[in-house]
């Protein structure tokens, strides 16, 4: 057996039904009937009960879908006889209680939950109930690994877009898994690499950390050195050195910085290994750019997206309208997308000009013939700040 499922009811049958090779174990008999009938492999026990649990192979995955008081006391049963558990937690406030019994893997909607077993995206329809009557799409939460891409409604398909308004009897189709979830919030960790830095700058780094709901880690810079403890031990390092022990790390999706002069090495060496972000000191990225200078832009794209969830509208730029396939449907995000007709690095400067907290642009540069030497004007540029990707 490769998933022993602990729930009862719809939700028992509605985890099930996407599981390969799955048991129920549901302690209301007369639930475990019913599904039963409706012909899944139902065992009708107390799972909480050593005995029970104990006659399956610890090479099953275990999932908690019942309320979160027998959840908890399944979990410390199963985590003792070595299962690997993963649960749905009801009351988030709970969430805390899993893990002081070893379960990391707590998700909040059984979307969430079958994307994390599975690692990959997987497709999903929801029926709108009447509790959503009115509302509108940014409303509905969809989870941090779900992202809704159509909307069915009379026979119709309609394309999602933050104010559409759902009606009872709309069916959600939903994409859910690891990706989806980089693409809505592709930041867990942030260094600050703090050199010669202003105040209104590291407040800047802050920000972006608070938004993103992202750990800030700080690399204090002492000469030409930087203070590096992530390998359990604390020592001065040069930069190269640096991040190369990040890069190991695996523990960090965007840089912090600050950029007083133009260093296409330090840049290079930077980028290669993660995002960067170039600190003006901005309070707020109010006014949001993505110059699409790239011939394979999907980094540049997802970031985008991520910055429109937590911060607003972000005008797109494509410099070649070859790059438009790069674009998936999932547009719960707030994006304008624009596709130069004219000469792309004249609409580039234009859009530039026009005033910017943030621009998203890439140091390849192998898309939109813009001069190297206005790159790095944009990117120094002391009133806009800059994420720069390879």
């Amino acid at each position: 057996m490769e998933y022993i499922l602990v729930s009862a009811g719809d939700r028992a049958a509605r985890i099930a039904s996407k599981l390969p090779d799955c048991i129920i174990i549901d302690r209301d008999a007369n639930s475990a009937k019913r599904l039963a009938e409706r012909g899944f492999e139902v065992l009708n026990e107390d799972a909480s009960n050593p005995e029970v649990l104990a006659r399956f192979d610890t090479d099953s995955k275990i999932i908690l879908a019942d309320d979160d008081e027998f959840n908890l006391k399944v979990a410390k049963v199963a985590k003792l006889l070595g299962f690997e558990v993963f649960a749905i937690a009801r009351d988030e406030e709970k969430c805390w209680l899993y893990e002081t019994e070893g379960i990391s893997k707590i998700c909040g909607s059984v979307e969430a939950l079958l994307s994390t077993i599975f690692e990959k995206n997987r497709y999903f329809e929801i029926k709108v109930e009447e509790e959503m009557d009115g509302k509108t799409l940014k409303e509905y939460d969809a989870g941090e690994d779900c992202m809704v891409i159509s909307v069915f409604r009379d026979g119709k398909v309609l394309q999602p877009f933050p104010e559409l308004e759902l009606k009872p009897g709309d069916t959600l189709a939903l994409v859910c898994g690891e990706q989806v979830r980089l693409t809505k919030n592709p930041f867990d960790n942030i260094l600050l690499l703090k050199s010669e830095m202003r105040e209104k700058e590291i407040r800047e780094a802050e920000i972006v950390a608070e938004k993103f709901g992202a750990n800030l880690i700080v690399f204090e810079k002492v000469g030409n050195a930087y203070a590096c403890v992530l390998e359990g031990h604390s020592e001065s390092v040069n930069l190269e050195e640096a991040v190369k022990i990040l890069k190991r790390s695996d523990e960090f999706d965007l840089i912090a910085t600050t950029l007083k002069e133009k260093n296409e090495d330090v840049l290079k060496l930077l980028v290669s290994s993660f995002p960067t972000l170039i600190l003006s000191g901005k309070e707020d990225y109010r006014k949001i750019l993505a110059l699409v200078n790239n011939s394979n832009p999907d980094v540049m794209i997802n970031i985008a997206k991520a910055f429109s969830r937590f911060f607003g509208r972000v005008k797109v730029l494509l410099l070649d309208e070859e790059q438009i396939k790069h674009f998936s449907k999932f547009t719960e995000t707030d994006l304008e997308v624009e596709v130069s007709t004219g000469n792309p690095m004249v609409d580039a400067v234009r859009e530039f000009k026009s005033g910017c907290d943030l621009v998203i642009l890439s140091l390849t540069n192998d898309v939109g013939n813009i001069d190297r030497g206005i790159l790095w004007k944009i990117i120094l540029d002391k009133e806009t700040s800059v994420v720069v990707v390879e």
